[in-house]
């Protein structure tokens, strides 16, 4: 009996991940399906610029009076084998705001892209060197960030989660006043230590 319902769930799961799988990015989730909500439609695009639609997980969503903590799994790479390139654990903090959310920090929990790109970038490069480029932004800032030559897959797909987050984020959450600009530091914007 307790197979049977286990088999049942996975059939379930397998369902709704399809039903998704198939929607465009962006596209309205079934409501109907349990867990359809915490799935995240993203465009990825790999390094000869192909885009695919991915499915991103909302591990975690915590709201606060004025802003909403994620932790998101998604694909970075997909260009190499799996034993290298595996799904990342992003958290994110962004503020609501009138006119759209600003994401106050942004960390790696899990890093599940490679250790050192093949042309020698590091992580901590990424983190240290990039992505304080993404505190105090808003959705339509990101497009014009410019990307790590010999990282350009992976700060990309970085660019492509945070926007699919700002989206969701936008449409669930506002706020009365507009979102407030936060001091970038290494700690705020790459280190797992900034958060309390």
């Amino acid at each position: 009996m307790k197979g049977a319902k286990l088999l049942a769930l996975a059939a379930l799961a397998a369902l709704a991940l399809a039903s998704c799988a198939t929607a465009p990015a962006g596209a309205a989730r079934p409501a109907s399906i349990p867990g359809a909500a915490r799935i995240l439609p993203v465009t990825h695009i790999d390094g000869f610029g192909t885009e695919t639609d991915e499915l991103a997980w909302i591990a975690w969503e915590f709201e606060a009076q004025t802003y909403v903590r994620y932790q998101i799994a998604y694909i970075s790479c997909t260009c190499r084998q799996e034993s290298v390139n595996k799904h990342s654990m992003l958290f994110l903090e962004i503020a609501k705001g009138s006119t759209g959310g600003r994401i106050h920090k942004i960390t790696f929990d899990y890093w599940g892209d490679s250790p050192v790109m093949p042309e020698g970038t590091t992580r901590k490069e990424i983190e240290e060197g990039w992505m304080p480029q993404l505190v105090n932004v808003k959705l339509e800032d990101i497009q014009p960030i410019d990307t790590i030559a010999g990282a350009t897959v992976t700060t990309v797909n970085l660019k492509q989660i945070t926007k699919a987050v700002l989206d969701y984020h936008n449409a669930k959450y506002t706020a009365a006043v507009e979102a407030p600009m936060f001091d970038v530091d290494a700690t705020s914007s790459a280190s797992s230590e900034g958060w309390e």
